[in-house]
């Protein structure tokens, strides 16, 4: 990914029966698995609308009946790539709070989500397009060229609880520490040798594959694998629950600052 790019998140899902949500696509194919896709080019860049957005889409698949398991896939070169810079400086404080809501809420949303998800990771999953990534119970990437990484200490941004959370339970001690507190980019081949994603496919078999994985877990009984998955999750959930309320999010008290400006324009090549 080039700096000056912005940096993106979102998804997409499939079905007869064919519904858009902004920049979300998603259908629900015979079977039930719901396909999810981000679709907001170039990069897929995330902000407190489509978060918002994607938190009511996956909230409206838990409760359908027709729906046994979902994969999430970005359209185009990226998965997505997170926040998007460009948008960051100008916002104001009420802004902000709507947006780091908007993570705790998409994030959460996603990461407690009760059924079966398989993360398609069809390129660059950066900052807060990692944490989707990870909030899959599989992930599967295509073997292409592509950065997986945390970004955010790079531009001064602090996670919100819903993001480190994730991040926290989902990698390995060594790999948060090298991912996240000092932004390691892995490629493909990298992240499933160090057990960050679960597959490497050919690109021309990323959705077939993740479909039919989905398939096999949507086989699973269904109150069980809710209730372990939950249970599996509990301690990060609990805080994330409590962040989402309100209660406990540190970031309300102060988020972006004069380093995190300096540092994102200087990503974006801009003069700081």
């Amino acid at each position: 990914m080039d700096d000056n790019e912005t940096i993106d998140f979102l998804y997409i899902l499939s079905a007869p029966r064919v519904g858009a949500m902004s920049h979300l696509k998603w259908t629900l194919e015979d079977d039930g698995i719901a396909l999810v896709t981000f679709a907001r080019p170039p990069m897929n860049a995330m902000d407190a609308a489509l978060l918002e957005e994607t938190a009511a889409l996956f909230d409206q698949l838990a409760v359908d009946s027709r729906v046994r398991a979902a994969v999430l896939t970005g359209e185009g070169r990226a998965f997505s790539a997170g926040l998007d810079l460009k948008q960051l400086p100008a916002l104001d404080t009420a802004q902000q709070h709507r947006l780091i809501a908007a993570m705790n809420d998409g994030f959460g949303t996603l990461y407690a989500w009760p059924k079966p998800l398989v993360t398609a990771i069809n390129g660059h999953a950066i900052a807060g397009g990692m944490v989707v990534a990870l909030c899959g119970d599989w992930r599967i990437v295509a073997d292409v060229p592509l950065k997986a990484s945390f970004a955010e200490v790079k531009v001064g941004v602090r996670y919100p609880v819903a993001a480190l959370d994730v991040a926290r339970s989902e990698l390995t001690p060594t790999m948060a520490r090298r991912m996240v507190l000092f932004a390691e980019d892995l490629d493909a081949a990298s992240a499933v040798a160090l057990q960050v994603f679960d597959e490497c496919v050919a690109a021309d078999r990323l959705l077939p594959r993740a479909l039919e994985r989905a398939r096999e877990d949507a086989a699973l009984p269904p109150e069980a694998f809710a209730s372990i998955k939950r249970e599996l999750r509990s301690a990060a959930l609990a805080r994330i629950a409590a962040a989402r309320s309100g209660q406990a999010e540190p970031r309300y008290a102060g988020w972006l600052s004069d380093e995190t400006r300096k540092a994102a324009a200087a990503a974006l090549g801009s003069k700081t």
